[in-house]
């Protein structure tokens, strides 16, 4: 089975049709895959790694197999389908999602979140940090 074919058999089993939204298939494409990897060149290697099928396996065979013996591969190819599927157009509309919005903001002015109570809960909890790895 080609490239192609393996990944929309795998998005597909991935991100099925449910209520009104659609199935991976229905709205993305290989290239659309393609394309969000052109963002993501770190996990090339491993979603080339990932859609390499023995075609007796079901999808869902597949990705077992992955998730069991191939971490990073895994974890590329569904990386992909799901920011290819959640960045499609129609899937963003049905979801009321209209993407990245040009916000007004006035840097002198105080914020409501400063103001308003939301950040008592944060500032109750005192301080939380995970400390940076070799400082």
């Amino acid at each position: 089975m080609s490239k192609d074919k393996t990944f929309l058999a795998l998005a597909d089993f991935l991100i099925p049709a449910h209520g009104d939204m659609p199935a991976f298939g229905s709205v993305c494409s290989f290239a659309d895959a393609e394309k969000a990897l052109d963002f993501r060149v770190d996990l090339k290697e491993g979603f080339d790694r990932g859609l390499d099928a023995d075609p007796a396996l079901s999808a869902e065979a597949h990705l077992e197999r992955l998730n069991k013996e191939d971490g990073a591969a895994f974890s590329a190819v569904t990386t992909i389908a799901i920011c290819t599927y959640y960045m499609n157009p129609r899937v963003r509309e049905l979801l009321g999602y209209p993407g990245q919005e040009s916000v007004r903001y006035d840097s002198k002015a105080t914020q409501v979140y400063l103001t308003d109570g939301s950040l008592g809960h944060v500032l109750a909890r005192g301080r939380k940090y995970r400390p940076t790895p070799g400082l």
